[in-house]
């Protein structure tokens, strides 16, 4: 391209200009020149013309800072005319060569954060102070360098988390609430509003910024576009219009959504913002536009014929599930049987698994993972929202395959809060997951499409996205149901995420992207001498291409997770599929060449792999999110037997994850760590040689780690480990992880003493800076505000807004936002679930068949904890426990652990009563099954036990416990106290069965015999009575460890 004049001498006319007019002319022609040059881009960089764009854009700008957008007025966005003063074209030309920048990829995010030109745009991005033109402009050059940071290199520090930062800080989400909230109808305030949700989408990725953009009314500004699409395609109800009325909520139905807006965005943001969370989609669903156009009604149903039709099949008992309560929008639905498949008839719990916390079933195998999502799902006695219906018609009706794909993704949400019905299961089974199935095969083949260009068409970006996101949406939305799970396999899901999985791992044929043509070869592109200049590139960063099936490889990951979570049948048919390969090369940051086992070189000589000269790999670089997803799906494929001891071993899955249990991520480490609880059990080949790489040591170091969760997964897998080992690994276990520390992980609520310490300490800082002075004279703490959360959905319609139901939707979010932040209450948790593994260690200590080993581990475990110090920690675990009193901020609506709810006392003391913990069934349970081990054992244990008087009297009131495995666990150790080793130990046995009938043991017993609801307790328990009626010198029935 031939130039009028070199960069230098339009460069210092551009800083010279005299007046604004000649500034533009000149920008204009820089524009032009830069504007699909990357090589010209390069050149004005290193001539350093971005210092001169971020000066025109401080120089007298109309912008404020965020200090400034703290004013609560309403926002007036400016004008939309077309003609700008001189000075703000200025402006718009320096944030369009911005952008400009941006798009010529990561390589160019160096030196435009080296000039601080982020800040600089956001202070265009306000409405209120800016014209439309310059805020669209700087969304756009936002936009770009986000774009531009999802494809920097591992090595830069140039990624979408620097942008998140800075965006996402409450002055600038003032702004993007503005921007939603905008009720202009023009193209160009339509296209603010997507490249606002589009950002959300794109950059919030932490819990952080979710909870700010909820709080900020965000979320509620998304949910009002969301009903603006219901009102646009006529499905408000005309006959609701006088309730809504009544209700209030007749002011906030918006106008129908206009030209230009894209509800595929609306809803993508809306998805990232709720994910994970009830309390974010429990403000969704209240949203008062939300409610407005989608009003909870129904319609004449009772005397609709497809409701007496129901009727009857329910009451012959064709179909199964709860009344039929269809709203009036389920009527867009077509109607889908109740109905419950004959391979979920033959389960007593389809969706849940109960087990014996003691006897290690190899094909489940559960860790905390497992447990966090398979605890209530938060069952709702509230009437399901009209909005479920509605998106499951949208996926019926909707216009493009990003639009139906995004519904889904919200619906995942509803469906793992519990906001859905009992029986919409039956619906998503027959109207989602069918097309969530067909979408994946339409789109399978999009990943190999321009596999060595710079950048990609929209079209082509929107079918990549949709190939990535629908795997990830598919494995949440089936993740803890068995029938769906069945249904996607049915529709063809396995094989789909295996040919996934495996083409995210098929080499293109360009590595990087392609060097810039220079007249001068040996002209040198380095960074300045920190690294960092501002005139010069950064590293080249990740062809599209690349990034998009590391993308697909985490996502279809996720979906095998998913799918061999409970059955065996899938998983033996993923590692029939020959996917361990590439699973395992998910292990690594640097992949290689996914190769089968009996392909694998015999030395590391003969597998060499051709290394990017940066020293990247040719198969990308797995980012942490990939490690803990192949991490997840090697813990679930390892619930089988037939995998452990074949399949898993030949592909070596073992060392990858020992080297990640050193990996410097946390999340990370935890989720090696629950791999490894599986690949440590008594049927694993890979225990030795993971012991012999010193697993031992690394596990005791985590089981006293500061973080919970690590904690939890260490001391899970440690017991494992000493399982069924030989004794001297046993002993090592014990003593790497030392017997005080292991007396206090059961003995002390480690978790709710942190908590208390660090909220005295942040007491004492306070107290420091005399910003608190009334304190409690009995612990420390000071008097205690109400939570002072408000809810910005009522907030910004201002303090008339109020009826019923919003006030009904206030209380309900109010206690959705308490459970989910109660610090105390997570604690609590973390404590008992880690309680509860310790006594499940020294259990399997002594598990060991055979008297004399298993009668010398207990006796060596009565040597290192102290017999008595022992029994009185058991006994501690069987009383009700008063725990220190928090402020009401921590506590203020927390229950008993069980359901139930308390009072504190008037007055300022209202909030500083003590805590009552109830005794929890696991760990009564884990206690139960200790003690019956350690009667399993040598006639003198069994004295040992039965001389416990207070702690039997204690068992003793949990017969009647809700809890059958508590009441199983009872009649397993009473059958083992009353074992007779042969006439020597038959006095000994009549002095344990006299103390048990003193006790009422025997009485309630044959209360169990007689009155209890399961057939196998009134089986054991019948069992346990006959062995403690029996007195006849001959063997009695077989002691047992459970």
């Amino acid at each position: 391209m031939a130039h009028s004049q070199n960069s230098p001498t339009l460069l210092w006319q551009i800083q010279n200009a005299r007046n604004h007019a000649e500034q533009t002319g000149l920008l204009r022609q820089l524009k032009d020149e830069v504007i699909g040059d990357a090589r010209s881009k390069e050149k004005w960089v290193k001539q350093g013309i971005l210092q001169s764009l971020v000066h025109l854009l401080q120089q007298k700008s109309t912008a404020q800072s965020p200090s400034a957008l703290v004013n609560k007025e309403a926002y007036t966005p400016m004008s939309h005319a077309t003609d700008l003063p001189d000075d703000d074209r200025v402006r718009l030309l320096a944030l369009q060569l911005i952008a400009s920048f941006a798009k010529g990829g990561s390589s160019f995010l160096v030196p435009l954060n080296a000039v601080g030109v982020v800040p600089v745009i956001l202070t265009y991005i306000c409405p209120r102070k800016n014209p439309a033109q310059l805020v669209l402009t700087s969304l756009r050059a936002l936009s770009d360098m986000t774009d531009a940071a999802s494809l920097s290199s591992r090595t830069s520090t140039e990624d979408t988390a620097v942008l998140a930062n800075a965006l996402f800080v409450p002055g600038y989400m003032e702004s993007l609430c503005a921007i939603l909230d905008a009720e202009s109808t023009s193209s160009i305030a339509q296209e603010q509003k997507c490249l606002v949700a589009s950002l959300i989408s794109r950059l919030c990725k932490e819990p952080r910024y979710q909870n700010m953009l909820a709080d900020a009314g965000i979320l509620d500004a998304l949910a009002t576009l969301l009903a603006s699409f219901v009102v646009a395609r006529g499905e408000v109800l005309p006959f609701t219009m006088d309730e809504l009325k009544r209700e209030g909520l007749d002011v906030v139905i918006p106008q129908p959504a206009p030209r230009g807006l894209r509800l595929a965005l609306i809803l993508e943001a809306i998805s990232v913002i709720i994910a994970d969370s009830r309390f974010r989609t429990g403000l969704l669903l209240c949203s008062p536009a939300i409610m407005a156009v989608l009003f909870s009604s129904e319609f004449g149903e009772r005397r609709s014929t497809i409701y007496r039709t129901w009727e009857l099949l329910n009451k012959s008992g064709l179909v199964q599930g709860q009344s039929l309560t269809r709203s009036a929008v389920d009527y867009l639905l077509p109607v889908v049987p109740v109905t419950t498949p004959r391979y979920l008839l033959a389960q007593k719990n389809p969706t849940t698994m109960v087990f014996s916390p003691k006897v290690n079933q190899s094909t489940l195998i559960f860790t905390v993972e497992d447990r966090e999502g398979l605890i209530g799902r938060g069952d709702t006695n509230e009437l399901e929202s009209p909005l479920v219906p509605w998106l499951i018609h949208l996926m019926r009706s909707g216009t493009s395959d990003h639009e139906k794909v995004t519904a889904a993704s919200v619906l995942a949400s509803l469906f793992k809060g519990g906001f859905m019905s009992s029986d919409r299961e039956f619906s998503l089974s027959v109207l989602v997951v069918p097309v969530l199935c067909q979408i994946l095969k339409d789109y399978e083949k999009e990943s190999g499409k321009n596999p060595g260009a710079t950048s990609v068409n929209s079209q082509t970006a929107t079918a990549w996205a949709i190939l990535e996101r629908t795997p990830a949406i598919l494995a949440r939305l089936i993740a803890d149901s068995v029938f769906l799970q069945r249904v996607a396999y049915d529709s063809g899901a396995l094989n789909l995420v295996c040919r996934l999985l495996k083409d995210s791992y098929e080499l293109s044929a360009n590595q990087s992207p392609p060097k810039l043509w220079t007249p001068n070869p040996k002209e040198r592109r380095d960074a300045g001498e920190d690294g960092f200049s501002a005139c010069q590139l950064g590293p080249p960063g990740q062809l599209p291409t690349r990034a998009h099936k590391i993308r697909v490889r985490e996502s279809s990951l996720k979906l095998i997770t998913s799918l061999a979570t409970f059955n065996e049948d899938y998983r033996k048919e993923l590692v029939a599929e020959d996917i361990l390969p590439c699973v395992t090369e998910s292990l690594s940051e640097t992949p290689q060449k996914p190769t089968p086992p009996k392909e694998k070189p015999k030395t590391e000589g003969d597998g060499a792999v051709l290394i990017h000269p940066s020293g990247h790999s040719p198969y990308g670089h797995n980012p942490t999110s990939v490690l803990i997803a192949a991490c997840h799906a090697v813990r679930t494929l390892s619930r089988s037997v037939s995998n452990l001891r074949t399949a898993l071993d030949d592909n070596g899955v073992a060392m990858p994850i020992f080297k990640l249990l050193k990996h410097v991520d946390t999340d990370v480490r935890i989720a090696a760590c629950s791999v490894i609880c599986n690949l440590l059990t008594e049927s694993s080949p890979m225990r030795g040689p993971l012991i012999k790489a010193g697993i031992i040591c690394v596990l005791c170091q985590y089981a006293k780690s500061d973080n919970a969760g690590l904690r939890l997964n260490a001391l899970w897998a440690l017991k494992h480990l000493v399982l069924m080992a030989d004794k001297e690994t046993q002993k090592q276990c014990l003593e790497e992880l030392g017997p005080g520390w292991l007396i206090q992980l059961i003995c002390d609520d480690t978790e709710d003493n942190s908590l208390h310490a660090r909220i005295m300490a942040d007491r004492r800082l306070s107290q420091e800076a005399g910003e608190d002075e009334a304190m409690d004279t009995d612990d420390g703490y000071a008097e205690a505000a109400d939570d002072v959360w408000k809810w910005q959905a009522i907030h910004r319609n201002g303090p008339g807004f109020d009826s019923t139901r919003m006030r009904l939707a206030d209380n309900m979010l109010r206690a959705l936002r308490e459970k989910e932040f109660d610090e105390v209450r997570k604690a609590r948790e973390a404590d008992l679930a880690i309680q509860e593994q310790g006594l499940d260690f020294i259990r399997n200590l002594i598990s060991i068949p055979g008297q004399p080993m298993q009668a010398e581990m207990v006796n060596h475990v009565f040597s290192e904890l102290g017999q008595e110090r022992l029994f009185d920690i058991l006994a501690s675990k069987l009383r009700v426990k008063f725990l220190r009193p928090f402020s009401r901020r921590q506590s203020s609506h927390s229950g008993t652990p069980d359901g139930g709810t308390w009072s504190g006392a008037a007055g300022r003391n209202a909030g500083m009563d003590s805590r009552v913990l109830y005794p929890q069934s696991k760990i009564i349970v884990a206690v139960i099954y200790l003690l019956a081990h350690i009667a399993a054992g040598h006639p003198l244990h069994r004295q040992v036990v039965i001389a416990q008087t207070e702690l039997l009297q204690l068992l003793a009131g949990h017969f009647n416990n809700k809890d059958v495995e508590v009441r199983r666990s009872l009649c397993h150790l009473l059958k083992n106290l009353v074992w007779c080793d042969g006439s020597e130990d038959k006095t000994n046995r009549d002095q344990r069965v006299s103390e048990l009938e003193k006790l009422g043991f025997l009485q309630k017993l044959e209360g169990l015999q007689n009155n209890d609801a399961e057939l196998d307790i009134r089986q054991r328990a019948k069992e346990a009575a006959s062995s403690i009626k029996w007195n006849e010198e001959t063997n009695g029935p077989q002691v047992m460890n459970y």
